[in-house]
């Protein structure tokens, strides 16, 4: 058997035990498990490369660069991170944005 870190049964150990340990600080942390499940949930390893823009204020643009590079680990993009935000707003406030559209809008046709 090998001792090497870098060996795969000890990455399948050091997953079990990182696991095992996250979960036991989950059950112990609410917070700690609130805070993994949002990891999880916007912090994708999708990166997102095109030349769309959205401006934001120069104090929101400083907070999630300083949160992507250091939650992210050059894994997220802004562009990803962002984008899960919104995709999260829209689903969570679907009909009100639908409501709100429909009614300041006039049919094409």
């Amino acid at each position: 058997m090998s001792n090497n870190p870098n060996s795969p049964f000890m990455e399948k150990v050091s997953g079990a035990v990182s696991g095992a340990l996250s979960d036991t600080l989950g059950q112990q942390s609410p917070s700690l498990a609130a805070a993994k499940n949002y990891q999880k949930r916007f912090m994708s390893s999708n990166r997102i490369n095109s030349n769309n823009r959205v401006h934001v204020s120069p104090e929101i643009f400083a907070i999630i660069e300083r949160l992507v590079s250091a939650v992210g680990k050059d894994k997220v993009s802004m562009g990803s991170y962002v984008t899960e935000i919104i995709r999260e707003h829209l689903e969570r406030y679907k009909e009100s944005v639908l409501t709100i559209y429909l009614t300041n809008t006039q049919p094409l046709f």
